[in-house]
């Protein structure tokens, strides 16, 4: 984790921005509460707030719109064992949407930046819309963590985790090659023409496993809070002295079965904390042409920095570019 001063404290896209609380935006959380804006508890709230920032560098974000209105926020508060998510937004027209981005970066940047503690989240039953929400950032139901408190039942849902790792067991091979053929039949471009079989991927696979063992290569895979693997990718280190503070991240790939519910953006947390944690401080990575990925790869903030015209050959009379990104950790 990185220290709490070098932690990023907003964040962005084009339709909301995130920031720590600020005294002024007591309104907001009267307005939520449905008291006045002078009352004792909504500055009380801001105050501990802004505590817990100064304490552990993240906390509580109060979400904007695109027009600088505040419409809600999104809270994390460490507990002794997991890390406790809130979210609150005001209730108007395309509301619900706003939540989901605000809580879909969150869920990124607790992957890429916090300490491994799980992070939770516990509803009503009945709160399905809340749940939409907080599923649509990748958050899944854990049942053996529901619990009731007097008469009120809860539900606890969590977020995925990243493990790093510089070994692969069997097991977890073999989900990784029947994970790549799925991907790769479902048009995926991870490296094969259509109809690659698990045979065929295994020695490519096999390469990475000689890169962990050399040190050079370092992988990355999200799984569900069960355990079950959701993606993965390596972090390969460049080679040289000129280039040492560089890296490459390669194979980059999630369940298909498992696509819209913020998963891609997680793994990148997950392979940007590996890189940042072994020094890199640059990343590059490449992607086939007529796949849509760019934009994908620049809402996470990378650039095209090359292109190679026709370099990959998918099927006789369909030559792809090799488009080439880059990206400043």
């Amino acid at each position: 984790m990185a220290s709490v001063s070098d932690l990023p404290r907003t964040m962005s896209t084009p339709t909301l921005t995130l920031a720590p609380p600020e005294p002024e935006d007591v309104g907001l959380v009267a307005d939520l509460m449905g008291v006045p804006a002078d009352a004792e508890r909504p500055a009380e709230i801001i105050e501990t707030w802004r505590e817990h920032w100064e304490t552990h560098g993240y906390g509580t974000w109060i979400v904007r719109d695109g027009s600088g209105s505040r419409v809600g926020f999104v809270g994390l508060r460490t507990n002794a064992d997991f890390i406790r998510l809130t979210l609150r937004f005001i209730e108007v027209d395309g509301g619900a949407v706003l939540a989901a981005e605000a809580l879909r970066l969150v869920a990124a940047y607790v992957i890429e930046y916090l300490p491994d503690l799980p992070l939770r989240i516990r509803l009503a039953p009945e709160d399905q819309a809340t749940r939409e929400v907080v599923e649509s950032a990748g958050m899944e139901h854990v049942s053996e963590l529901d619990h009731v408190v007097g008469e009120d039942e809860w539900l606890v849902l969590e977020l995925p985790y990243i493990r790093i790792v510089d070994r692969i067991p069997p097991r977890a091979r073999t989900a990784m090659l029947e994970m790549w053929a799925r991907v790769n039949d479902t048009g995926g471009a991870v490296g094969f023409v259509s109809g690659a079989t698990t045979e065929d991927i295994a020695p490519v696979l096999d390469g990475y496993v000689d890169g962990l063992e050399a040190g050079h290569t370092v992988g990355v895979a999200l799984n569900s809070p069960e355990g079950e693997l959701i993606g993965f990718g390596f972090v390969v280190a460049a080679a040289g002295a000129l280039i040492g503070h560089s890296a490459t991240l390669e194979r980059v790939m999630t369940d298909p079965a498992r696509r819209g519910r913020n998963f891609g953006a997680l793994l990148m947390a997950g392979l940007h904390r590996a890189a940042r944690e072994r020094g890199t401080e640059l990343v590059t990575l490449d992607y086939r042409g007529g796949t849509g990925l760019g934009e994908f790869y620049r809402r996470h903030g990378y650039t095209e920095v090359g292109r190679v015209p026709g370099a990959i050959r998918v099927a006789p009379g369909d030559d792809r570019d090799s488009v080439i990104m880059a990206r400043s950790l």
